[in-house]
């Protein structure tokens, strides 16, 4: 849908919305309540009571900043916590709002966020945000084309979903439960499966050869790469050979301030490029044989890695070692089985990068528009 972009007017936040904070402290929140208890937080908690209702967008005013709900209902809120409403004959659609926020907010906010140890925003950015403001018919296009296209985002993710449920089906039915060994599988020590070895320590001042470094960054929740196009050069002066990794090279997350971050593993198919990997990360190379999918299925198996390297550590684990991975229990059955379940998991990954393709192909048209519209 082509917009006139001149007839258009901008206004800012302040003049169209009435915004308020929270008064709840996080222990407010009750498991037992039935209204959303919207926090810094990515995931609203609960509470029994609610102080907000009808069509309003939260913003979080410290932690993740950049983050924006839309909810029309009742709602309690955290003490740093903005709710927005859009004021009586405002003549403004609030999904059409959110649609904007979605688009422009993180970006705008990005250079003006307060506070190092702890990011914060104050009342006043969100008053001064300009809002581009098109005609109501317009708007309510504007938000049909843009949930429609979100529909298929969802949609496509859903399939993911199911798949990933599909694979962890296939490796339960398989292996049984592998926390346990239920199904009294051989046990060996990881140490004896291999040997490991921390990343590459480096200055950022070092001048020399590029080579590609797989930092924390690039693990997201993928379970295996073989694509270096979007990792990140470093220069240095000389990188010796045991740095480099190998295909089937598997790189764990040794440390993070995320802890839900540390411990993550992937595989790697670097091929003929050069690829090292950071010292927040620990390489782990067999020497015996037996199959990467099947050992990386166990190693992300949630029971597993919270039973056998998270709780190792502590709850408050922001880091693991080469002994901790060295002594993990790892059950290994008969290569026949473990390669019987390889073949099962890759086509399922076949499929899964066909959908995430469409999926990238989706999220970019939603990018295109939403600048087309409100930049």
């Amino acid at each position: 849908m082509k917009v006139d972009k001149s007839k258009r007017k901008i206004c800012l936040l302040e003049e169209i919305c009435s915004i308020r904070t929270g008064k709840k402290d996080a222990n407010h929140a009750d498991d037992n309540g039935c209204y959303p208890f919207f926090t810094c937080g990515a995931i609203p908690l609960k509470s029994t009571t609610y102080s907000f209702e009808g069509a309003n967008l939260i913003v979080p005013g410290n932690g993740d900043i950049g983050r924006c709900f839309y909810y029309d209902g009742k709602i309690e809120a955290y003490q740093r916590t903005y709710v927005i409403q859009l004021k009586d004959n405002s003549n403004i659609d609030t999904k059409y709002l959110y649609s904007i926020f979605k688009a422009c907010w993180k970006s705008y906010i990005e250079n003006k966020i307060l506070g190092a140890a702890m990011p914060y925003i104050k009342l006043g950015h969100l008053n001064s945000f300009p809002i581009p403001i098109y005609d109501l018919d317009i708007q309510l296009l504007i938000t049909s084309e843009l949930d429609a296209m979100q529909a298929m985002i969802d949609g496509y993710k859903a399939q993911i979903a199911d798949l990933d449920a599909l694979a962890q089906s296939i490796f339960h039915n398989t292996f049984g439960n592998v926390a346990i060994n239920d199904k009294c599988w051989n046990i060996i020590p990881m140490g004896q499966l291999g040997n490991f070895k921390n990343g590459l320590n480096y200055s950022k001042e070092e001048r020399g050869k590029s080579v590609k470094i797989i930092g924390v960054g690039d693990f997201h929740c993928i379970k295996c790469i073989s694509s270096f196009d979007n990792i990140s050069y470093i220069e240095v002066e000389d990188t010796p050979q045991e740095y480099l990794l190998h295909n089937e090279d598997i790189i764990f997350v040794r440390s993070n301030g995320n802890k839900n971050l540390v411990g993550r593993c992937l595989e790697v198919f670097p091929n003929n490029t050069e690829v090292t990997f950071s010292g927040f990360c620990i390489r782990f190379r067999k020497s015996v044989e037996i199959i990467n999918k099947y050992l990386i299925s166990l190693l992300t198996d949630i029971e597993f890695k919270n039973t056998h390297i998270l709780k190792s550590n502590g709850i408050g684990i922001q880091n693991i070692n080469q002994k901790l991975l060295s002594s993990l229990p790892i059950p290994v059955p008969p290569i026949d089985i473990q390669k019987k379940y390889a073949i099962q998991v890759e086509a399922i990954e076949k499929q899964k990068e066909l959908i995430r393709q469409q999926l990238t192909d989706a999220e970019t048209l939603m990018a295109e528009r939403m600048q087309y519209y409100f930049s």
